[in-house]
C-alpha cells in the first residue's frame, strides 16, 4: 500500500481508480506483492540536476540551473501548494463524510459489557464453523468479519472506496484496518443487549489487535485454531468448489496463506502475553475441536457459574496447560 500511495502522491492522476488498477496489474506481472518496492510505481527521472561545486552558493547555483530569461515566472520566495495526500480512509478521496472514524463508546459504560470471544486462525482452519457452534451453545451473537465486509461491498458496489476494497480483498490482501474496525463497531452498536458476542476472523495481525482494544475493548477470550498447511490448502480447495467465494481463487489463497504465516506467531504471542489466548489442534474432527473449545469457554468465562452440560474440568485444564506448545506442535514456517 505504501508504494501505491507513493505513486499516487507523485503523479496525482485524474482517475485514481484507473491508476490503482494499472498498478495492481503491474504487481501481478512482477509475480506478487512481495516483489513490490517503495518506488515501484515511481519512474526515475531521466534528467538530473548538475552537481554542486565546492563552495558554490545557493544564489549562484540557481543562476546556473535557471534559464537566462527575465520573464521566467520564478520568485525566490514562492512556495509550492501542499501535497494533497491520497488515503482510502479520506472523505476527500474515496469515502463519504458519514464513514469517517468517530470517537465514541461502542458499549454503554453504565451497563454490563457483553462477553467478547475472538476466533482466529488460518484461512480454512474452521473459524466460521467453530464460531457458529460457540454462539449457538452459549446463546451469543455471531459476527463474521469477512461476511460483514463482503455484504458491504455487495450493497455499495457503485461506491469507489468499496470497489477498491473489493479488488484488494480479491487479491488476498487485508482490508484497510480502520475501515474494518468501523464496520465492526457499527455492527456491535446494533446489538447492545447481547450477553456475549463471537467475532470470527479478526484480528489478522498485531496492529489490528491493538486497534480493537483501543477502539472497542479487550476481549475476554481468544480462540486460536492451529491447523497444518496441508490441511488448510485441502479445506480451501474444497470450499472454493462449494461456495465460490471471490477471495478463494488460487492466487488470493496463496497470498492469504502467506499473510497468515507472517502474522500468526506475533499475533499469538501478543495475546499469550496478556493471558487471553487458548490454542486448539484444528486438524481433528470438528466435533472433537468444539468439545475442547467449549471446555475452555466454560472454564474461562463461566467458572463461577453452572457451566452448560458438556466437557469436564480436567480435560479443560489439559487444553489450557498445552497452549504454550503451539510453536512446537504446529510449524508456522510451513504455513
Amino acid at each position: 500500500l505504501q508504494s501505491l500511495l507513493n505513486g499516487l502522491m507523485c503523479y496525482k492522476p485524474d482517475d485514481p481508480i484507473e491508476y490503482l488498477e494499472s498498478c495492481l496489474q503491474k504487481v501481478k506481472e512482477l509475480g506478487g506483492s512481495e516483489k513490490v518496492k517503495w518506488d515501484t510505481f515511481v519512474s526515475p527521472e531521466k534528467k538530473t540536476l548538475p552537481p554542486l561545486n565546492g563552495g558554490q552558493s545557493r544564489r549562484s547555483f540557481f543562476r546556473n540551473v535557471m534559464p537566462d530569461n527575465s520573464n521566467f515566472p520564478y520568485r525566490r520566495y514562492d512556495r509550492l501548494p501542499p501535497i494533497q495526500q491520497f488515503s482510502i480512509e479520506s472523505d476527500t478521496d474515496l469515502s463519504e463524510t458519514a464513514e469517517l472514524i468517530e470517537e465514541y463508546d461502542v458499549f454503554d459504560p453504565a451497563r454490563p459489557r457483553p462477553k467478547i470471544i475472538l476466533v482466529i486462525g488460518g484461512p480454512g482452519s474452521g473459524k466460521g464453523t467453530q464460531s457458529l457452534k460457540i454462539a449457538e451453545r452459549y446463546g451469543f451473537n455471531y459476527i463474521s468479519v469477512g461476511e460483514l465486509l463482503r455484504k458491504k461491498i455487495h450493497s455499495t458496489s457503485s461506491n469507489r472506496k468499496w470497489s477498491l476494497i473489493a479488488k484488494i480483498i480479491t487479491t488476498g490482501e487485508l482490508a484497510p484496518q480502520e475501515t474494518t474496525i468501523t464496520e465492526i463497531k457499527q455492527r456491535l452498536m446494533q446489538i447492545p443487549d447481547e450477553e456475549g458476542i463471537v467475532i470470527d476472523g479478526f484480528p489478522r495481525d498485531v496492529a489490528q489487535a491493538i486497534s480493537f482494544e483501543d477502539q472497542i475493548c479487550t476481549p475476554d477470550l481468544v480462540v486460536f485454531l492451529a491447523c497444518s498447511s496441508q490441511r488448510l490448502k485441502e479445506r480451501l480447495l474444497k470450499r472454493a468448489e462449494q461456495q465460490g467465494r471471490p477471495d478463494d481463487n488460487l492466487k488470493a489463497t496463496q497470498r492469504r496463506l502467506m499473510n497468515f504465516k507472517q502474522n500468526a506467531v506475533p499475533l499469538v504471542k501478543y495475546f499469550q502475553e496478556k493471558g487471553l489466548i487458548i490454542t486448539f489442534d484444528a486438524d481433528r474432527d470438528e466435533e472433537e475441536v468444539f468439545f475442547d473449545i467449549s471446555s475452555a469457554v466454560d472454564n474461562k468465562l463461566f467458572a463461577n457459574k453452572e457451566a452448560a452440560a458438556g466437557p469436564n474440568e480436567l480435560h479443560c485444564s489439559l487444553i489450557m496447560d498445552s497452549r504454550d506448545a503451539v510453536y512446537t506442535e504446529f510449524d508456522f514456517e510451513d504455513q
